[in-house]
């Protein structure tokens, strides 16, 4: 862990353990701070975190709260891959560190247990430097692509541990909503993964 790292997780301990710290958006309206500190920090995180797993995307992780809290991740994308559309049952706060990222964001216009009819409400590209919020569940849908050039880094602060993130993915050709968890698949190496995505 990079001292930059170390002082983000410290805001992000210090916030939550406020009783007095108010509802979510509050919560992580005051970890944005440390978030920025952190993108100016001319170490920021260690270099392996700012590499792609076989190619693809992944979410590095620098450090997963032993309280099962929230962790955090180096989220790298590859030039030209996405994300594809899903949901982040929780709170959560990104900081772009590297590179470029177009986000859409979606509303439910329905939800019926497992299928979902979405529509998209705004699309935006974020820029190194820039930092924004995840909160569910007017701010859950998105899909995050990046259009390069290069490879696009950010650093997301993330509810719970990786393995119990509640993270789900809309398939866009029958509207299923599927479990999409965080996956292990290297130490310290986490990649979403789809699951059920076979006929319907």
């Amino acid at each position: 862990m990079t001292e930059a790292v170390a002082r983000l997780v410290a805001a992000v301990d210090a916030v939550l353990a406020d009783p007095d710290g108010g509802d979510e958006r509050a919560r992580v309206d005051a970890m944005r701070p440390a978030m920025a500190a952190l993108l100016a920090d001319p170490d920021p995180i260690p270099a392996w975190a700012e590499e792609p797993y076989e190619g693809g995307a992944v979410g590095n992780l620098l450090h997963r709260d032993p309280d099962g809290r929230y962790h955090v991740l180096a989220v790298v994308f590859p030039e030209g891959t996405s994300s594809g559309v899903h949901f982040h049952g929780c709170w959560g706060l990104i900081g772009y560190l590297r590179g470029g990222d177009e986000e859409t964001r979606y509303r439910a216009v329905r939800e019926d247990g497992d299928h979902a009819e979405l529509e998209e409400v705004s699309r935006h590209v974020w820029h190194q430097g820039d930092i924004t919020a995840l909160l569910p569940p007017e701010e859950g849908w998105h899909r995050v692509r990046n259009p390069g050039p290069g490879t696009g880094v950010s650093v997301h602060v993330l509810c719970m541990a990786p393995a119990e993130h509640p993270h789900r993915f809309w398939n866009r050709d029958d509207g299923r909503v599927l479990p999409f968890p965080f996956v292990e698949a290297a130490p310290n190496r986490w990649v979403a993964t789809v699951e059920g995505l076979g006929p319907t």
